[in-house]
């Protein structure tokens, strides 16, 4: 829930950690497909922390161990405007004190992290950050959509699309303005070609939000409807097919907080389609993409079940799900989001 005076601490409850699951709140069945022993990891996602430290998560067995940190992000790392293209790792993260907005570019070969303060046209407006950050391939820069006044709710601020040019960081205006559409907060973007694909909500509450197809070169809004889904999808993610998105949908009035649903969304028939076989989960965060392993096929994210904390793979290929349980969660918390993968050396 935004608040009207958000600092640092406030804004990263709001905006990354909405609706953790408590222990007791947690869901209790079980299910899922059951980690062997034995098992021996293929891959190890990377998951970062809203702090900066990273975490290597095995694919197969989910054991935890941290990697490193990137240097000089403090706490607020906003995890929806965190991208990569195929050698950099984007990361934004906004400070308050002076209000300033940094974007940290990490080579996924070196390891090593450069960092550049955003320098926002005039026109932009006072302490407007970045609340979404997409790769565009076939440009090769940055679509991104900024929120004026990052620190009020209700604000009646301008909330842009924009391209940043990763070599000098450049930002330019695609002249496209949600907020006259009457929408202030951004949870989760997809970039499939030239649509953008945003959750957005006109209030507070994240089970109000809509799924809006943003087409660039247009420069054209559309609500898309969310027929079959009784609320909404969220942590938008994009595995290559132009037809499909997969995300979690909320559901309402649950008995416990943050529980969500595995959802497709067919982008041709405009319709949502729950994943089958899965068993209860809860959302650690809202305002995030779900992760894509492209090698694997495979998307992945971090999830609450059965009062433990659990990496899911989805396969839209077979259909698989997958649900196995972190052993040594301690140190991941509500505020990290999986953002790159490693294939090991067997």
């Amino acid at each position: 829930m935004l608040l009207k005076t958000l600092r640092p601490v406030l804004l990263l409850a709001l905006i990354v950690s909405l609706f953790s699951c408590s222990e007791d709140e947690a869901p209790s069945e079980t299910g899922g497909s059951e980690t062997p022993v034995q098992a021996e990891d293929i891959f190890n996602y990377i998951a970062l922390r809203n702090d900066g430290t990273l975490f290597a998560i095995g694919d197969k067995t989910g054991k935890v161990v941290q990697t490193g940190k990137i240097p000089g992000i403090e706490f607020n790392t906003l995890f929806n405007s965190v991208t990569s293209s195929a050698s950099e790792t984007f990361i934004y993260e906004h400070r308050f004190d002076p209000p300033r907005g940094i974007l940290y570019v990490w080579d996924k070969q070196s390891g090593e992290t450069t960092s550049t303060i955003i320098d926002f046209p005039e026109e932009f407006g006072e302490n407007t950050a970045l609340i979404s950050l997409d790769w565009d391939k076939d440009n090769q820069n940055l679509i991104g959509i900024t929120r004026e006044n990052i620190e009020q709710s209700n604000h009646q601020k301008p909330v842009k699309v924009v391209r940043i040019n990763p070599e000098n960081f450049q930002i330019t205006s695609q002249d496209i303005d949600l907020n006259p559409e009457g929408y202030e907060n951004i949870f989760s973007t997809s970039l499939v070609g030239q649509k953008l694909y945003v959750v957005a909500s006109k209030t507070e509450r994240v089970i109000n939000a809509d799924l809006l197809e943003i087409n660039l070169n247009q420069n054209s809004i559309e609500v898309l409807p969310l027929t079959g889904a009784e609320t909404n999808i969220l942590n938008i993610g994009n595995g290559g097919d132009p037809n499909q998105l997969f995300g979690f949908s909320t559901v309402a009035n649950s008995n416990f907080m943050a529980e969500v649903r595995p959802v497709v969304y067919n982008l041709q028939t405009e319709t949502i389609n729950e994943v089958a076989g899965v068993p209860r989960i809860s959302a650690l965060n809202f305002a995030h993409k779900t992760f894509y392993n492209k090698e694997q096929g495979t998307f992945a994210a971090l999830m609450g079940a059965n009062n433990t904390t659990n990496l899911i793979k989805y396969t839209p290929s077979t259909g698989n799900f997958e649900l196995i349980t972190i052993p040594n969660p301690d140190g991941l918390s509500s505020l990290i989001n999986i953002i790159g993968v490693e294939k090991l050396k067997l």
